[in-house]
């Protein structure tokens, strides 16, 4: 039985990519998300993608949390840090706020997806809403998204709605 607190396990017999406990498949992001994007539109693709990833981010805090009662916000938030790094998603820096009512900073160097809009903002960023809605109770949002393509750094404003 894995458990999220596992980290990274592969197992090549089997054919198996697990992440934090649970199994995933290593994808084309970017192709995904641009094809996601051409098919039912931009403004679409992002609220699909935002549905789905928010919810991910909450079932998975949840978890974490019932798994972990005893650990910190900060200690939760740098699990799935290091998973965004060894998913490929780049390396997530993540400012925690002072108080839940507080605005989150995510930046991530390196980041598998440079949009600031549509599927790809919402792949990065909704499933970070998602974690701190759920660890604080009060449903947030991403806002102020850009990337700076000298620095290759995406960063944005996660605040509560």
């Amino acid at each position: 039985m894995y458990q999220m607190s596992d980290g990274l396990a592969s197992d090549i017999a089997k054919g198996e990519l697990r992440i934090l406990g649970k199994r995933h498949a290593a994808i084309d992001v970017k192709a995904f998300c641009e094809q996601l994007d051409l098919m039912v539109g931009v403004k679409v693709a992002e609220v699909i993608m935002n549905q789905h990833q928010f919810r991910l981010g909450k079932e998975d805090a949840s978890t974490a949390r019932a798994e972990r009662p005893k650990a910190s916000v900060k200690e939760i938030v740098d699990s799935f840090a290091k998973a965004d790094s060894v998913s490929g998603f780049g390396v997530t820096k993540v400012v925690i706020p002072e108080t839940p009512s507080g605005p989150v900073g995510l930046t991530i160097s390196n980041p598998c997806l440079t949009r600031t809009g549509g599927a790809s903002k919402a792949l990065l960023f909704s499933y970070w809403c998602g974690i701190f809605s759920q660890l604080y109770g009060v449903e947030y949002k991403a806002e102020d998204v850009t990337y700076d393509k000298n620095l290759d750094l995406l960063k944005c404003q996660i605040i509560p709605k």
